[in-house]
């Protein structure tokens, strides 16, 4: 049973993995064109108005500074962007595919449910763990060999808010993986209560809903530490949806 979950997590693991190096690969290396390109773009004359708030010279400027170019570009946006879409992609078929192609049955003949639902979780979530971890820690370790000066010491925390926050997500495709028969609804699910909490957190009483604001690191960004009470909250819902997830997958008839 291992082997078959390490065979179906691989090609989507691998993807993953390659697809978010390069991207990193994509930024990293063209600091100096892309703040080029942008000092040359906001130093137009006839600039809309609304662009130039989006884009002020102080920020362009900025960037500059290679700490505050990877950390803004990498975990404040690329990175940051993709980390529930990752997860999503590790969760949704987990147990939905199971369903729909009616090896459910095969599963639960050989090993128990516990084991079963376990088994699938732990290795998707560890592998999820890791890779988020390795995207984490990539601006330190390029930095380190292209000897550039860097504030490494923002690492840990910005690790912390990628890897709760994909682990949050995850918990939430898992459920609803379990909950569903075939892959679409958990895929589309996920994704919707994604968009949803993240319009709804744009207004100022549901802020707290906006995970992606979390993930990104906007407290980060603004005290040089990681939201201790967000994180634990947010570790605390995602143990309970495993948990209310395992006891779905329990009670569910086949």
């Amino acid at each position: 049973m291992i082997k078959k979950e390490f065979y179906d997590m691989k090609f989507r693991s691998l993807f993953i993995f390659f697809l978010v190096v390069a991207l990193f690969f994509l930024i990293a290396p063209f600091q100096k064109l892309a703040v080029s390109m942008l000092e040359q773009y906001t130093n137009e004359q006839v600039l809309p108005e609304f662009v130039r708030k989006l884009l002020p010279k102080e920020f362009v400027e900025k960037l500059n500074d290679w700490s505050f170019f990877i950390y803004s570009q990498w975990f404040g946006k690329n990175l940051g962007q993709i980390v529930p879409i990752i997860a999503v992609i590790m969760a949704f078929p987990l147990f939905s595919r199971e369903y729909e192609n009616g090896t459910i049955e095969f599963l639960l003949a050989r090993s128990s449910r516990e084991k079963v639902f376990f088994l699938k979780t732990f290795l998707a979530l560890l592998i999820l763990i890791v890779e988020t971890i390795i995207f984490s820690i990539l601006p330190a370790a390029y930095s380190f060999f292209a000897e550039k000066s860097f504030a490494y010491n923002y690492i840990p925390a910005f690790t912390v808010h990628v890897v709760v926050g994909s682990t949050f997500w995850f918990s939430i495709a898992l459920l609803l993986s379990a909950v569903s028969s075939d892959q679409v609804k958990p895929l589309l699910g996920s994704f919707a209560i994604l968009a949803g909490t993240t319009v709804l957190g744009l207004l100022r009483p549901l802020r707290y809903l906006n995970v992606y604001s979390y993930i990104l690191g906007s407290k980060i960004f603004q005290t040089g530490k990681a939201d201790i009470k967000y994180t634990v909250v947010l570790s605390a819902i995602s143990i309970a949806t495993i948990l209310v997830s395992y006891w779905v997958f329990k009670k569910k008839e086949i």
